[in-house]
């Protein structure tokens, strides 16, 4: 059932003559548009032209008036070849305004069967269109259901020309999630719209289905999905890693105290963003080592997200200022296991370890030497930590040789120093030629300080 709304304003526009720029022909009623909703109506109206040139079939378009989704214009257009062998282009549209996309619960293309295709005629503007309880069905195309066209640009290709509309209302009716589907503001079943002014087709259409026979040139920012040889649609594109997030946190917490979804969030590094939705709903430290165990105890269908989540939110407090509030029920509370795994996801988790108190660093290193991240930047930060705060600690030259079997790196380089090598001692001499070479290596290592560790460890004299 579609609510009633006010009539919505039908028009027809094409050249009044041979020759002459496209223009609005007939409203009912006359639309209310501001002075840039004009121009770009304009602008529009030249890119039909341009595209009536083509020859091509009618076509169907959602096409806003700015950069908002509503007001947009609601066309189905055909060339002057085909309404009849002498007849000029033209096209019928409708004014979609904000009441008109809520009654059809945000379906513009739900409206396409009200519209008729263009005969040469003014008659489609000279009534307003008013949207019947019960609208026709355009009817869906299975397997379609959703292809990852709100997170990406499509165009999708099929086989048939009965297949384009079905396909168009089954993509738009899948796309998802709700938070992310109204970045779908303009679709058409044309790939070859021209740009005329600031009308830019190709940004503005985020969604294309086109059938056989026509064309879709190459550069285009669209993601093509077709069917393949098994007659299925290629697989969606999925979710960036920041949504998964986003809505592991807001299963976590409740959507009351989320911030709510935007666009430009898809580029924001994961624990940063999930640190600024944690500030946002007032965690303090002691609910924010709570939070952090619920997504990680996170299970069923999206307990991977959420387990992820877990791991993101705790290593971006600890990379911010968490670990210099890191206290003795945080460790208790989340084990150390996961600290390690967590300090072990950062760029730089020296910089954690620097700011944590004593105590905390060494209860870490004394599970690290077993730990898989031992193998990886941590291990260099806690043998460089060791060996400036405890050079004698039994633990550093475990720490040492678990780091030399983990991938080779730049932070080789910086593990092997003089206090490190000095810290080893001649009791680990072949643990400290190994560093040095593995060190030697990489652009950043100081050749002069190398040379003279070796030198005081051959003569068996301390640095």
């Amino acid at each position: 059932m579609t609510p009633h709304v006010a009539s919505l304003s039908a028009m027809v526009f094409g050249p009044p003559a041979a020759d002459a720029p496209w223009q609005m022909l007939t409203a009912s009623p006359a639309p209310d548009l501001t002075a840039a909703q004009r121009q770009r109506l304009d602008e529009i109206l030249a890119s039909l032209a341009d595209w009536a040139n083509s020859g091509e079939a009618p076509i169907v378009a959602l096409l806003p008036l700015g950069d908002a989704p509503v007001p947009a214009l609601l066309v189905r257009a055909a060339s002057g070849g085909s309404i009849g062998p002498t007849a000029l282009p033209q096209a019928n549209g409708v004014l979609i305004t904000a009441a008109a996309l809520a009654a059809v619960e945000g379906r513009a293309e739900r409206l396409l069967p009200l519209l008729p295709v263009p005969d040469g005629s003014r008659n489609f503007g000279r009534s307003p269109l008013a949207i019947p309880p019960v609208l026709p069905s355009i009817g869906l195309r299975a397997g379609w259901q959703d292809i990852g066209v709100a997170w990406r640009n499509r165009i999708v290709l099929v086989p048939e020309p009965a297949d384009v509309l079905p396909t168009l209302a089954t993509v738009l009716a899948g796309a998802g999630p709700p938070e992310q589907a109204s970045r779908i503001s303009g679709w058409a079943t044309t790939a070859i719209l021209a740009p005329a002014g600031d009308f830019d087709p190709w940004d503005v259409c985020q969604l294309l289905v086109i059938g056989p026979g026509r064309r879709h040139p190459a550069g285009m920012p669209h993601a093509p999905a077709r069917y393949n040889l098994l007659g299925e649609p290629e697989p969606a594109v999925g979710p960036p890693p920041a949504w998964r997030a986003w809505a592991a946190f807001r299963e976590a917490v409740g959507a009351a105290a989320m911030l709510p979804w935007d666009y430009d969030m898809t580029v924001e590094p994961v624990p940063a963003l999930l640190a600024r939705l944690a500030d946002h709903a007032d965690a303090d430290r002691a609910q924010r080592t709570a939070l952090v165990r619920a997504l990680l105890a996170g299970r069923g269908a999206n307990g991977p997200d959420l387990r992820s989540a877990g791991f993101s939110l705790l290593a971006g407090w600890l990379e911010q200022d968490g670990a210099a509030d890191l206290a003795e029920a945080d460790c208790a509370a989340l084990g150390r296991p996961t600290l390690l795994a967590a300090l072990a996801g950062l760029d730089a988790p020296g910089g954690a370890l620097a700011q944590m108190a004593a105590a905390r660093v060494l209860w870490l290193i004394e599970g690290l030497a077993d730990h898989a991240t031992v193998a990886g930047p941590l291990g260099s930060a806690a043998a460089l930590w060791l060996a400036k705060h405890i050079p004698d600690h039994p633990a550093l030259p475990g720490i040492v040789a678990g780091r030399l079997e983990g991938p080779p790196g730049l932070d080789l380089a910086r593990l092997a120093t003089v206090p490190v090598l000095a810290a080893l001692g001649p009791g680990h001499a072949e643990l400290a030629l190994r560093l040095t070479a593995a060190g030697l290596r990489q652009p950043t290592a100081n050749l002069a300080g190398l040379a003279t560790a070796l030198a005081a460890l051959r003569l068996g004299n301390p640095v």
